[in-house]
Order: C-alpha cells, then structure tokens, then sequence
C-alpha cells in the first residue's frame, strides 16, 4: 500500500491539470516545499495537486485539530507519514499511527481528529476533489472554508488592469497595457469603462504622444481622495507620474522621471502613495527595484541589486500548464508593492516568489546607501504567486493567487488563509483593492492568454471581468 501511495503521489505531482482536462505536458512540481498552505481551520493547513482522473493532499495538524463529519463522492486513500489521527467510520473508530493507511470509499461519512501535534496526514482522493477545486466545500464551520460569493462589477471587452476605488465609491480601472493600446484609464460607470478623466487623454490607437496617456497600469486613491496611476511609458521610452483630482477630473501633477532613474523599458507597473510624508514608491519588474519619488521636491533615486527584488526559481503552474514569459518559464520579479498606513513601512514580493518582504520607508526618505537599505529588509510571512496585493489599516495583507485562482490573506499575526477562490471566474485575477465600503475588488484578465505569455496569438476570450466581494 506503501509503494501505492508513493506511485499516486508521483503521477498526481507530474500533472495538475483541471478535472476532465487531457493531460498534455509533463510537470514536475515540488511539493514537499513550505508554500501554499491554506489554513482551513484552527490547527488544520492543507495544500494539494491534482490532475484528471486523481488528487493528492498533504495535511499539517495540531493535536486536537478535528474535521467534522462529511462525506463525499470520491474514494479517499490516508497514509498517516507522521504523528497520529482517529477517524471515525459508521460509528466505529481507527487509529491511523505513523506508516499506516485508511482505505474510505465514496460517500461514506467520516471524521477526523489528530492525536498528536505535527502530524503529516498525505490523502489520495479519486476523481478529484471538484467541491475543493471550485470552493463550494463547506463541512468546515470557519471564514477560511466558507467563501463569500463573488459578486460581478463589470465585464468588459478590453482587459483591466488595476483596479481603485474611492472614498464615495467612484471605481476607477487601467486597462492593462499588453490587451490593448485604445484606452488606458477607465472609471466604471454603471458597469461600463467610461475614459478617464476624458477621451483626448487616451491613446486611441494612434502614435505615442507626450500629451496622451502610453501604458498605464499602476493605480491607487490617496488620504486624499486623489487618483494616482503610473504610466509605464512603454512606448514613449518615459515614466510618469499623474495625480487626479477626481472632483473636478482634472490632472493636478504630472512627474516625468528621469532616465537616470527609469530609462527606456522601466516596467514601473504598482504604485503606493504616502500622503503624510508626500512620498510616492514605485515597483519595477524590467530592472528589479523600488523607485521612491519625493512629491515636494520631485526628486526620484532608485534601490536595486537586492536578492529579495529578485524572482524565485520558481514554475508558476495553472491548471496544470507551466506558464511561459518571453519564451522561457516565467520568472517574474519584484511585482506586488503595498505601504502600511502610517506610512512608514514598504511591503514587497516577486511575483514568481513566496516571501513577503518589509522595509523602512524611512531609509528611502533619507537617502541611505542600497547596502544599508538591503540589510533592514525582514521576511513577515509567506505569499502565493501574485501579481497583486493590499495592505489594509489592520496590517492584514491580501494577495493574489494566480495558480490556485483564489484571494488570500496574510493576517497581520501571520495566518495564512484563502478567502475566496473561483476556479472558472478568477481568471488571472491581477490585483486587489480593499475599499472602504468593506468590500475587496479583482481585476481578472486572462493575462496568462495574451501573446507575451502564449508567444503567439491570444487566446483570451472576452468579456474580462471586474469582481468584488465582501469580507
């Protein structure tokens, strides 16, 4: 039974495809690695693959962990690799010690309670666990298992690229820069992407001009109420920075930064703005670093050469198929960018990473040397690949996760939970947006099937959605 497990294990790693999806790449995936936990209830953390005909789970329990009576449609394997659990089957009780192994067939009820701390519970399930694929499981009682419904905010025929809400509710869109080159700034009007803050700021498809928008897709609202977007200029050759007044939909500063600090190809792509110290932090992906503009003086400096900027070697795996950038697995570096609420500390991570990374804000401000920048970054948890994340007043943190279609969050004591996740609707879900009205609000577009990633056509397939839901 031992070798059975083994083999299962090995199959399900090689492939991860959705259920029903012809197996037709070979993936080798390293699960044995300390990411993608999902805390499912106190004292319970799970991960799994899984490809068409099996799935494979790994369990990590505290003593007295328990999972409540359910059953389900699929034949469950357990090998117990550490520690210890009692399983409860038609009134009757196993102990399952360390080396040892529970046959369940389908839809027979059963529950689980762990006996020892550190217990390592491996399960194999046939077909797939569709109920934990699509998020509709619900026998645990906790937030981290019963999902709040995605709501739809708009569905669009070009896709977004970040999202930001206002104070008064006014939601504000870029439109991602490899979909398309008509608009590049939208607010969403009654479901609709309406040009912001007018249709003469859009590039329209013409020829890149210094008075038109080029490559929008950093956005956020300040303390202020002031709509701030960073636009790449991938075309143009420069990066600027624009703030609106979003009560007279004016543009009330605009920042060209220098080449000594963005040059040509500068992917300047998530901006955060400190209201209080007037402080302004760009991320850049192309030349991994953070760009720290002062708003008073307008003068910009750049921290770079750190290895937390960099890309893990690191595959970034959806629905079974390793996804390509430029030809080569995607190694994306330094990409989601948040600031805490005072202002005070930078929040950090690679796209194609799973640290979570802090640094004081201060030593931007005061111009300290990269060496001493570089020493005061700390690790404050774990993150799923992503391409977007918040940070809340609480200090909680929000991410993106691109391989398991989900929103997570890193809690500011350190837990680890999905909040939502939607297998046919979080398509690439780019960013995320906490507003005030207590909802969280997602950008999906698909950017996984535009020809930067697929190196050919696109494969994407409209409308791309704008969704929300509450916490």
């Amino acid at each position: 039974m031992r070798r059975i497990i083994i083999a299962a294990l090995a199959a399900t790693v090689l492939s991860t495809p959705l259920v029903g999806q012809e197996i037709t790449e070979v993936q080798k995936i390293d699960f044995k690695d300390n990411t993608n936990w999902e805390q499912m209830a106190p004292g319970i953390q799970r991960k799994y693959v899984y490809g068409a005909q099996g799935m494979i789970a790994q369990f990590k329990m505290d003593k007295g962990a328990t999972v409540p009576l359910h059953q389900h449609l699929n034949e469950q394997i357990t090998y117990i690799a550490q520690g210890s659990v009692r399983v409860s089957v038609k009134g009757k009780d196993y102990t399952i010690k360390s080396g040892e192994t529970l046959i369940i067939p389908a839809n027979i009820p059963h529950s689980f309670i762990c006996l020892e701390d550190n217990t390592i519970d491996i399960d194999f399930f046939s077909p797939p666990r569709k109920d934990w694929i699509d998020g509709t499981a619900s026998y645990f009682k906790g937030p981290s298992s019963t999902h709040p419904a995605l709501e739809e905010v708009a569905a669009l025929d070009v896709r977004p690229g970040n999202v930001a809400v206002a104070k008064n509710g006014r939601i504000f869109s870029s439109i991602h820069p490899l979909g398309s080159t008509n608009y590049q700034l939208v607010e969403i009007v009654a479901s609709k992407a309406i040009p912001y803050p007018n249709a003469a700021m859009q590039k329209n498809n013409a020829a890149t001009s210094q008075n038109t928008f080029d490559a929008i897709l950093g956005i956020t609202i300040d303390q202020k109420n002031r709509l701030w977007v960073s636009d790449m200029g991938l075309n143009l050759g420069r990066t600027r920075l624009y703030a609106i007044d979003i009560s007279s939909n004016k543009i009330v500063e605009q920042i060209e930064l220098p080449a000594s600090v963005a040059p040509k190809g500068t992917f300047a792509q998530e901006i955060v703005i400190d209201t209080k110290n007037n402080w302004a932090y760009l991320a850049d992906i192309a030349n991994p670093g953070i760009i720290a503009i002062n708003l008073s003086t307008k003068k910009a400096r750049r921290f770079s050469g750190h290895s937390s900027l960099q890309a893990e070697d690191l595959d970034m795996v959806i629905d079974g198929k390793t996804i390509h950038f430029g030809g080569q697995p995607a190694r994306v570096a330094i990409d989601p960018l948040t600031l805490s609420s005072d202002g005070e500390t930078l929040f950090f991570g690679a796209m194609n990473g799973t640290k979570w990374y802090a640094l004081p804000a201060r030593l931007l401000r005061q111009e300290r040397d990269d060496n001493t920048i570089g020493k005061a970054i700390k690790i404050v948890g774990e993150k799923p690949i992503s391409d977007g994340a918040f940070t809340d007043k609480k200090g909680n943190h929000y991410f993106t996760d691109l391989q398991h279609h989900a929103i997570t969050r890193l809690s500011a004591d350190g837990e680890n939970s999905i909040l939502v996740k939607a297998t046919e609707k979080l398509l690439w879900p780019d960013n995320v947006y906490i507003a005030d009205d207590g909802y969280a609000y997602i950008s999906a577009n698909q950017l996984n099937s535009t020809p930067a990633f697929t190196g050919g056509k696109d494969e994407g397939k409209a409308p791309f959605y704008i969704y929300k839901f509450k916490l």
